[in-house]
């Protein structure tokens, strides 16, 4: 952009997108709080939206966005998402670790700063913005849905094929404490990072203070046994010298045999305290170097609990062969349905959308099909009415499309009004609610502008492509999805899920200044 643009001129192209985007959302608030839009009915306009308009709107703007020359953007757009999710990802550990979390949102706070909302809200935005200059107007619009689209297809892999959906569970499982026992602070060293580094410089801690014993504990032995020998040797002199007496005076009792060692009661009480100083101390401290581990003779449990699990799921065990197989398993063999059924998580209305779009906007004689392909150097393929045959499937997609937008956001706004705050907000974590906003919504957008414009230094991204640019940094700054919201919705109990909403209030919330901000700076920097 031109680097006379005001200051003003800048925050008003900033402000000005959102203003329809944050009025779409409160009408959607309104309608639920006034009953006109109950949660069934969000659900269901939910399905609408991600299953069907969303997946045409992306085919009705990749189609005629993308050429041959403009297809390569896709890997750098890629990598950037990659980049952004990992960042993120990383700041909730670190977030997770040094501030007070409940004990129930340790997994929904790392997927909350690493999944942000690339779908209806950005690609709103993305659609005001384009529609005006520095940007080529309806062309640049298509191009930028199609490159928030990118985004979307790598938020779809991480969140549900990746399983980032599928861990929100983790803080809800039998052993994990919910309601008031989640509130209570955990120390550091019981964090699972912490626990890790606890346990390492402890042991290491615990092995030096056992060698230091051991070693104490041997010189110990040494000087006992070097005073048990000297005793000794005094002993057998002073018993040669008390024979040697007696025998001179008695020489007979070497005839009769009556010659005995001294009992032990007549040996000095020092020898017999030295004698039982030395058994002590040599046997106490080889126990501390030398620990007897009594489990290689106890009966292991594990071996029991085999035992007795066998015993218990003899009588679960099901004859599979009266089982009436699916359609899928009498065509194809086992093998192949266990491989492919793990991939199927990926195939969803927008994956399939994404696969069909993309091979159509690059081959030529496809595109000219459906959309005016000459320039691009295509075919002219025309039909009765002069426009290209299969015009109808991209106007259907068009029309059905346009529903995507709208919809989602007043499913947004629908959602914001069923969340219901904690009263006592002194029990939330606002530090942690704090620092996920930052990190979301200003450290991760810093990286996104300097990788951006380390990518058009190094030739990824052509400096030319302004809708590029514009889209990667701005997807950079946007807050957590609501996704996360529908998912844990399956798994936790009401007060967990108003631990989520206390954290989406506050990004969205501030949205209103970090979008402002970026979006004009990008401008800026175009």
């Amino acid at each position: 952009m031109a680097a006379t643009a005001s200051a003003g001129l800048l925050i008003y192209e900033g402000v000005m997108p959102l203003l329809k985007t944050y009025i779409t959302i409160f009408l959607g608030y309104i309608l639920a709080r006034m009953g006109l839009f109950p949660l069934v009915a969000s659900r269901g306009a939910s399905q609408v939206t991600m299953n069907v308009a969303l997946p045409c709107l992306i085919f009705a703007n990749i189609v005629p966005a993308f050429t041959p020359s403009n297809i390569s953007a896709i890997g750098p757009l890629m990598l950037l998402a990659v980049i952004y999710i990992f960042v993120g990802f990383v700041s909730g550990l670190i977030i997770r670790e040094i501030c007070f979390v409940p004990r129930n949102f340790w997994q929904g706070i790392i997927i909350a700063a690493g999944m942000s909302n690339w779908g209806n809200l950005p690609t709103s935005i993305v659609q005001s913005v384009t529609a005006h200059p520095p940007f080529n107007g309806t062309s640049d619009v298509e191009l930028g849905i199609s490159f928030v689209s990118v985004f979307i297809m790598v938020y779809h892999i991480f969140f549900w094929v990746f399983g980032a959906a599928a861990s929100l569970r983790w803080d809800f499982l039998p052993e994990i404490p919910q309601g008031e026992e989640a509130m209570k602070r955990v120390p550091w060293s019981e964090k699972p990072i912490g626990s890790l580094i606890h346990r390492f410089f402890f042991q290491q801690r615990a092995e030096s203070g056992n060698n230091n014993h051991a070693l104490f504990g041997l010189d110990r032995v040494k000087n006992l046994m070097a005073i048990k020998e000297k005793m000794i040797s005094k002993k057998r002199h002073s018993m040669e010298s008390v024979e040697k007496g007696a025998l001179s005076s008695n020489p007979g009792l070497l005839e009769t045999g009556l010659a005995q060692p001294q009992c032990e009661d007549s040996v000095d009480p020092d020898v017999r305290l030295a004698r039982r100083v030395s058994r002590l101390s040599a046997t106490g401290p080889c126990r501390n170097v030398l620990p007897v581990s009594t489990d290689s003779t106890a009966p292991s449990p594990a071996t029991a609990q085999s035992h007795n699990s066998s015993e218990t799921t003899l009588p679960l065990s099901v004859n599979h062969e009266n089982i009436p197989q699916s359609k899928w398993a009498r065509i194809f063999p086992s093998w192949f349905i266990k491989i492919v059924k793990p991939m199927s998580v990926i195939i969803t209305p927008v994956t399939i959308a994404l696969a069909i779009s993309l091979p159509v906007s690059v081959i030529q004689p496809l595109k000219a099909l459906f959309t005016d392909a000459t320039a691009s150097g295509g075919p002219n393929f025309r039909g009765p009415d002069g426009s290209p045959p299969l015009n109808f499937i991209m106007e259907t997609a068009t029309f059905v499309g346009g529903l995507c937008i709208p919809l989602g956001l007043i499913v947004l706004g629908a959602s914001f009004a069923r969340m219901s705050i904690p009263k006592r907000l002194s029990t939330l974590p606002i530090t942690a609610m704090i620092l996920v906003t930052l990190s979301k919504e200003v450290m991760v957008p810093v990286i996104g502008i300097f990788l951006t414009q380390a990518f058009v230094a190094k030739g990824l991204i052509p400096e030319t492509s302004l809708t590029e640019r514009f889209v990667a940094i701005f997807l950079s700054g946007t807050p957590t999805a609501v996704n996360q919201l529908v998912v844990a919705n399956l798994y936790a109990p009401q007060e967990a899920i108003d631990m989520l909403t206390a954290f989406l209030v506050v990004q969205y919330t501030f949205m209103i200044v970090s979008s402002t901000a970026l979006t004009a700076i990008a401008l800026l920097l175009l």
